[in-house]
Order: structure tokens, then sequence, then C-alpha cells
């Protein structure tokens, strides 16, 4: 967590105030644990836009300059008129909209997981190369699944599914409900899955991204916050995630199992 979704809906809610200038620069004293890499200075860049490539936030800041962000576990860019005072406040940037009005962009992170990286242009494709097909892109598709589950026979499908090299913007509540969605038992091996199987798994990805990121992406207890702090309602088109009752037979008790020291939830009906 933060996941695909709730990254494209920061990504998009930010989007909409560019482009900034940026004038100041502030950041924590404990920044340095979350900036990895500093290859140039922010002060007086243009942020012209933001790219999202599974769970990794590109912001372009013109002429070959990039900041990248991983939001880890509890990060999340906020945006505003006014500055950001929120606690675990570690960067803020104080900019100004083609009107010269002010705009403050900050990145809060309570448990410092998250990662920013200040990159030239080659520096930055370093990032990418980690990373497989965006599982919202056109290019992810039934084709692309079967041969990435081809390759490793001996892989349980659910932890498969959060590698990123393979499936980038898989978070575990992703994984756990696109096994539900596509009716088959996270702890199967990928050599007992068909062909008829990936396209199955690819309906079960479109289907929670088009829930989740329609509310906003999703918020568990004390967790994400959008970029203008609120929560997103995406739980509530969870069918087996954090869930008592399945979702889909809306009878059988979901149970939870470990993998790859990840909690999964299925539906042992549904589920095969």
């Amino acid at each position: 967590m933060p996941e695909l979704p709730e990254v494209e809906t920061i990504r998009k809610q930010l989007s909409e105030y560019l482009p900034l200038k940026i004038t100041k620069v502030e950041k924590s004293d404990v920044l340095g644990s979350i900036l990895k890499e500093e290859s140039f200075q922010l002060k007086n860049k243009v942020l012209e836009s933001i790219s999202r490539t599974g769970k990794l936030m590109d912001f372009f800041l013109g002429e070959g300059h990039h900041m990248l962000s991983h939001l880890g576990m509890s990060g999340s860019w906020r945006i505003s008129h006014k500055k950001i005072t929120v606690k675990h406040t570690h960067l803020q940037l104080h900019c100004l909209n083609n009107k010269k009005e002010k705009v403050f962009l900050a990145y809060v992170d309570p448990r410092r997981f998250g990662n920013i990286y200040i990159n030239t242009k080659e520096e930055t494709k370093k990032h990418y190369k980690k990373l497989g097909i965006d599982i919202a892109s056109e290019a992810f598709t039934e084709d692309y699944i079967w041969e990435c589950i081809k390759r490793f026979p001996n892989k349980e499908i659910k932890p498969f599914l959060l590698e990123q090299k393979y499936f980038a913007g898989v978070g575990n509540y992703i994984a756990s409900e696109i096994c539900a969605r596509a009716k088959i038992k996270p702890t199967r091996k990928n050599k007992s899955l068909k062909k008829k199987d990936s396209a199955a798994l690819l309906f079960g990805t479109k289907s929670i991204l088009e829930d989740t990121i329609a509310n906003n992406g999703t918020t568990f207890s004390g967790g994400y916050s959008d970029a203008n702090g609120e929560k997103g309602e995406g739980v509530k088109n969870l069918v087996v995630f954090y869930q008592t009752i399945c979702g889909m037979c809306k009878k059988t008790p979901v149970t939870k199992i470990t993998q790859a020291t990840r909690g999964t939830y299925y539906c042992p009906i549904c589920q095969k």
C-alpha cells in the first residue's frame, strides 16, 4: 500500500494543477532516509507533467530532468493553495502556477518507507528497467500473462503476481482480488493453470482496477490518503481482501493464509 489505483488517483489529482514552477524547497531533517539520489536542485525547475508506470510516479521537470517517487507503505503527495502542515511532511515545494498563484506540493510519509530519486534522463532509465508491463496499460494482455506463467511453472500464482518486474502495479490487496475475480485459488502453481486462466486473470485485473480507481483508491484503517488528504472508498468493492464473507457467493467465510510472508485472502468455494 499504496498500490496502482492509489498512485493513479494521486497522479491525476496533482496533474490538474500543472504546470508549476518551483520557487522554494523545504526539507525535513530526516528526508535523507527517503531521498536516495539528488543529481540536481529542484528550485526554479518547472513541473510539466506526471506519468506513472506501475506504482512509480515520474514528475517530468523539463530538459531530461525527472523526480521519481515510490510511495512505499504510507507515502502520499499532498497539494494545496495553503502551506501543508500535516505531521510527517518531509519535502515541501513552494510553487507558482500559470496565474502566479501560490501552490504547495508536499511529500508526506509517516513510516518513511517511500523513495524519491531526483535524476537525469539517463539515470531514470535504470528504474524503468526494473519494471514489467504496467497492468493498467494496453500492453498488459492475455498473451503477456500466459507467457509469464509459462516461464515460471513452479511459482504459486498469487505471490507471483506481486513481482513488479512482470506485473508492475500489483500490490497485496490487488493480487488477492485478481485471484478471487479470476476464480483461481491463490496457492495454485503456475503449471496447473491453462491458457483460459490467463484470460480470467486479465478480467480480474481490469475489474479490480476499474472499480478501485473509480473510487479514488482504497483506504484501510490509518492508511492511504489522496492528494487532498481524503480517504479512498475502494474498500467497498473488495470481494475477499479483509472481508469476512465472500463478496461473490455472499455466503462463504473468507479464508486467510500467509504466502511469502504476506496475508492472502480467498474464498474456498468460489476459487478452485
